[in-house]
């Protein structure tokens, strides 16, 4: 039977395993963590269950995404509404006019909305740097009030060096006053007991899965590991920088953290999920309150602070030459380990800031390069 070695096993590894495993395909997954699903996974504090990485929303276009997902857990039908904090005052994220007679200067915030009204929004996110194209949608004093303090907390520089192409899908104004973030027609939050990680554990309930944790693979020690499962392909879903050893620098991150505290004796501690706070008064980025989306009948919530500058991996610095790094590492490794034995997928080795699903169609087309490589499984 072939066998496949994957390297991380987070949501993208997962489900490659899941996918190949349903092929007669046999997969080996080493994950540096000591538990799988990267930073998916759901936990419990004081009986609550929350997100310990920040909030996750599964939303999608891709019926075979979705279908997948849910064979796995039976999911709720929520759908994510977000708050922000602005002048003192909570709001809608995205903007919605039906909120700007709240606000001071509301007759020039809706003069230059006006002028805007017919701006093709996403034709310009090849065209223009973040902060352009948001004053080109909204003009300045929603920029300066809503976007502006928000992107430099969380990236840590100027907005006009950030890239503009995934603008469309994270920052809007809301003529008809849709107070919801996504329009996908398929959303939902877990509804088992265990949130996500009931996702993960679904994925790898196959007997030809086998899961090897607390596993830090490099490029030097990658064949030995390799040969000892008598890998016929190898699937890399890791940060390649770090696999290779930074031979040729590091690539650009900009990482969180979140610190989570349990609130005894309050069913819900805000109004919405996430509550984004931009203002510079505030340490924190945004709170986020699982209990929204899970809907768990307990006493108490858990509330998680999120702070930006941490050193993690969670959002790639979209720079042409970040993009050009990443791709010599994969021209590099594909050299070092062979064309046609080595593949990538995932948010980290393809050094994407991408969705869930996003990350399972990619793990889902891998398979199908992966299987079209391997010899006939014996069945």
């Amino acid at each position: 039977m072939p066998t496949v070695l994957i390297v991380g096993a987070g949501l993208t590894g997962c489900t490659l395993a899941y996918r190949l495993a349903h092929q007669g395909v046999g997969s080996v997954l080493l994950e540096r963590g000591d538990v799988p699903g990267g930073l998916i996974r759901s936990e419990h504090m004081g009986g609550v269950l929350y997100e310990p990485h920040g909030s996750h929303i599964f939303h999608t276009e891709d019926r075979e995404v979705w279908d997948l997902a849910n064979a796995m857990t039976p999911f709720n039908d929520y759908r994510h509404r977000v708050d922000i904090n602005v002048e003192g005052r909570i709001h809608n994220w995205p903007i919605l006019l039906s909120d700007i007679d709240r606000q001071s200067r509301g007759d020039e915030i809706k003069a230059e909305l006006e002028e805007r009204r017919d701006v093709d929004a996403a034709a310009r996110a090849e065209a223009s740097n973040f902060e352009e194209w948001c004053l080109e949608l909204m003009g300045p004093i929603l920029y300066e009030r809503y976007i502006k303090p928000y992107t430099e907390k969380q990236w840590g520089r100027p907005a006009s060096t950030l890239s503009a192409q995934w603008a469309p899908r994270r920052v809007s104004v809301r003529w008809d006053n849709d107070p919801y973030l996504f329009p996908d027609p398929f959303q939902g939050w877990p509804a088992g007991p265990n949130g996500y990680t009931d996702i993960i554990d679904g994925l790898l309930d196959h007997e030809l899965i086998a899961l090897r944790t607390g596993v830090d693979v490099t490029l030097d020690d990658l064949e030995a590991r390799a040969r000892e499962v008598e890998a016929d392909s190898i699937v890399l879903t890791c940060p390649l920088d770090v696999f290779a050893g930074e031979r040729f620098g590091r690539l650009d991150w900009r990482g969180i953290i979140v610190r989570n505290v349990h609130i005894p004796h309050v069913e819900h501690a805000q109004g919405a999920m996430v509550v984004n706070y931009p203002g510079l008064e505030f340490p924190f980025i945004r709170i986020h309150e699982t209990k929204h989306a899970s809907r768990q009948q307990c006493e108490g919530t858990v509330l998680g602070f999120e702070f930006t500058n941490a050193p993690t991996r969670y959002y790639p610095i979209e720079l042409p030459e970040n993009r050009a790094l990443n791709d010599r590492y994969q021209d590099f490794l594909r050299g070092e380990i062979g064309r046609d034995r080595v593949h990538f997928a995932g948010r980290l080795a393809n050094y994407l800031y991408i969705d869930m699903d996003d990350c399972m169609r990619q793990a889902l087309d891998a398979s199908v390069e992966v299987l079209d490589g391997l010899p006939a499984p014996r069945l």
